[in-house]
């Protein structure tokens, strides 16, 4: 699993952008969200397409985890 920062996610649609977005690059995608945090753990999608399928629809994801 990985976790990633998402500084400019910033409300419910941004939330709803990412796990569409993410569902492309493998449509078994577990993503788990926390808007507060402005994380998010995927399962089932390598890191480094989570982070190329996030910076092609505008986003700065950082690795945590």
């Amino acid at each position: 699993m990985g976790v990633f920062k998402i500084q400019d996610m910033t409300c419910g649609h941004c939330e709803k952008a990412i796990k569409l977005e993410l569902a492309k690059g493998d449509p078994e995608v577990k993503v788990n969200v926390d808007a507060k945090e402005k994380t998010i753990k995927v399962e089932n999608l390598a890191d480094d397409r989570v982070l190329f399928l996030l910076r092609e629809i505008g986003y700065t994801p950082e690795k945590v985890k």
